[in-house]
């Protein structure tokens, strides 16, 4: 289990339990405003608990904003009742966080920024600095105190080094702007001795980052990888024959493969200049092979190191890759140094069994019932806000699904449009992952490539049928078949085939054709790519391509840390497994047909499963023999 970031429900919580007066005014202000506005309990669950999202739904107060001027008067209230609720509303969110008094602490110092801020004044009335110049300053003031820094202390590195205490980009940007205006107030002699003691210096694109792979050798690995991963039938005589029957690996394999090019190419940078190269095979020799895997061994662990198993499953890949190439001599030393090297041999044998993390996780899942209960159920809490998340959107008069398209079209203000920005981001991410995990928990666990890349709705091959105008049975049909799945060829020997998953709308799976039915309807019109593509999931963009992954991996750890129960894709496969077996045993035969794993792989992967049944069976039994005998007196107080 792990923390979730706060509401603004809970926000509004922690102020109405309170005992100080003020601290309750400013939840009373608060929870008024937000109800003058049309807000509910479950409007503000769905809601950040923090500044930025407050302030894009209460900005500070202006006259000269119109039309903030025109919503304060249609929801009844006056300027200065509004100005109030703003203001404790923003100081309730900062007393919850404790940034209230650390601030008014830190403002009231009397160090080298308060002596800067004392001589400014005289400049501003002189006309020799503007107004706009100064507003950056306190930002910069604020985080550099934070740190316990003082004038003297400020450099460039140090500067640079707040980018890990801003909120967002613009805050970012009103630090930087506050680092020039120091360089441009050395001009004026009452300031330096008050300055950085050296110039800071321009900051624009100090994060930007120059590719270490030239675009030859990118190039070239894309087609390594496509050359690996497309068999060819051998008794085709035409080019155009061998086209045509040629038989692709599935995405998730292809993933692999370029994921570990690119890990080898990344690494062995270390040891050789890409400028001194002409083409990706000169990075094979024999010493540089030898390096590069023996430093990847040598980071395995620390950070952005790779876990033994994932070392071995990369090393396999170019073995093969190398080998496809015709580099005999390199895909013999890979496969020596695969033998050789203790962390691959680790490996090895790792990946015949689940990793301990993830057991750890299972473990976790069948000893703590509120834990599995919110695993088999967070469809529902997901989808729950992503409706909050359209209604705010309603209530606020945005049009998420024209703003997806045109956002810049829309008569919205800044704040509106930062507004609908993050509704449409939470709409997005929450309505993906409940149709995501309706279709693991409802359906079957499918590997998350399979999910997103693979299913769609017309097209070929088609894997999601959408049969709702079915009168005497409305439903979801799925099926993948074992050409696009991990273990595809392993199953076609062994003439198994997963069935068609079904979600029907009076029946099986109903749950899950409800959840579908609302992300089919509401949520996938929110994505550009639902007009240019046939995926299920489609892209951000415009454009026929599926979501990218690493995405969807960001917005199903943002979501199931929200309801406390931290998990990423793998985990519905695991966590479907562990509980099926925990609560009927004898289900490993149901389990293959659902999974495309045999009944033997099952048993060796979820062997824990029983040992940890059978350890709570025997305690049980303990007790019921200890209370059959005489009762157990309770320890007093003293006792232990």
């Amino acid at each position: 289990m792990t923390n979730k970031a706060p509401t603004m429900l809970d926000i509004l919580r922690f102020g109405e339990s309170q005992e100080t007066k003020t601290a309750c005014q400013y939840a009373k202000h608060l929870k008024l405003m937000f109800k003058k506005r049309g807000y509910a309990d479950r409007h503000l669950e769905a809601l950040d608990g923090t500044l930025e999202v407050y302030l894009i739904i209460a900005p500070k107060f202006s006259a000269k904003d119109a039309r903030l001027m025109s919503k304060i008067a249609s929801w009844g209230i006056k300027p200065k009742t509004y100005k109030q609720y703003q203001t404790d509303g923003r100081r309730l969110i900062e007393s919850y966080y404790g940034d209230l008094q650390k601030r008014r602490e830190r403002r009231a110092r009397q160090d080298g920024f308060a002596r800067l801020q004392a001589v400014l004044p005289d400049l501003l009335k002189g006309g020799l600095i503007k107004a706009s110049q100064m507003r950056n300053l306190p930002r910069l003031f604020d985080l550099a105190r934070a740190r316990e820094w003082d004038m003297a202390d400020i450099t460039r590195d140090r500067v640079i080094s707040l980018r890990e205490d801003c909120q967002n980009s613009d805050d970012w940007g009103r630090v930087k702007q506050g680092a020039a205006f120091f360089d441009y107030l050395r001009v004026f002699p009452t300031c330096l001795p008050l300055l950085p003691p050296t110039v800071i210096g321009s900051l624009t694109g100090v994060f930007r980052l120059d590719e270490i792979v030239p675009d030859f050798l990118a190039d070239e690995a894309m087609t390594w990888v496509k050359q690996a991963t497309v068999v060819y039938q051998s008794d085709m005589l035409t080019e155009e024959a061998r086209e045509a029957t040629a038989k692709s690996y599935s995405a998730s394999s292809r993933g692999v493969y370029t994921a570990a090019l690119r890990h080898y190419i990344m690494t062995v940078s270390e040891f050789c200049d890409f400028r001194s190269v002409n083409s990706l095979a000169a990075l094979f020799t024999a010493d540089l092979i030898e390096r590069t895997l023996t430093r990847q061994c040598k980071k395995s662990g620390a950070q952005g190191g790779l876990a033994p198993r994932t070392l071995f499953s990369y090393s396999l890949v170019l073995k093969r890759v190398l080998a496809d190439q015709n580099l005999t001599e390199a895909s013999e030393k890979v496969e020596r140094l695969i033998k050789s090297l203790p962390l691959l041999v680790q490996g090895q044998a790792a990946s015949k069994i689940m990793s301990p993390k993830v057991e750890v996780w299972c473990r976790n899942l069948i000893s703590d019932p509120l834990a599995a209960e919110i695993f088999e159920t967070q469809h529902f809490r997901y989808v729950e806000k992503a409706l909050a998340a359209i209604e705010l959107a309603s209530i606020e008069d945005i049009d998420l699904q024209a703003f997806s398209r045109f956002p810049d079209e829309q008569a919205l203000s800044p704040e509106q449009s930062r507004l609908a920005s993050q509704l449409l981001g939470q709409a997005r991410m929450y309505g993906v992952c409940a149709a995501f995990a309706a279709i693991e928990l409802e359906g079957a666990p499918f590997r998350k490539s399979n999910v997103i890349n693979d299913l769609k709705i017309f097209g070929h091959p088609q894997t999601f049928f959408d049969h709702r105008d079915d009168k005497h049975n409305p439903r979801y049909e799925i099926h993948i078949s074992n050409e696009l799945l991990k273990n595809g060829e392993a199953m076609t020997r062994r003439n198994q085939y997963l069935p068609r998953f079904s979600f029907e709308k009076n029946g099986l799976g109903h749950e899950g054709y409800r959840i579908l039915a609302f992300y089919l309807s509401r949520i996938r019109p929110l994505f550009p790519g639902s007009d240019h593509s046939d995926y299920l999931f489609p892209a951000l963009k415009a454009e026929p391509r599926p979501l990218v992954l690493s995405t969807f991996d960001g917005w199903l750890a943002a979501c199931s840390t929200s309801i406390e129960l931290y998990l990423l894709p793998h985990n519905f496969r695991h966590g479907v497994c562990t509980l099926e077996i925990f609560h009927d045993p004898t289900c490993f035969e149901e389990l293959e047909n659902l999974t495309g794993d045999t009944t033997a792989t099952l048993r060796q992967h979820y062997a824990f499963v029983d040992r940890e049944r059978q350890s709570r069976s025997l305690q049980q039994k303990r007790y019921e023999r200890r209370a059959k005998r005489h009762s157990v007196p309770t320890p007093s107080k003293g006792g232990l």
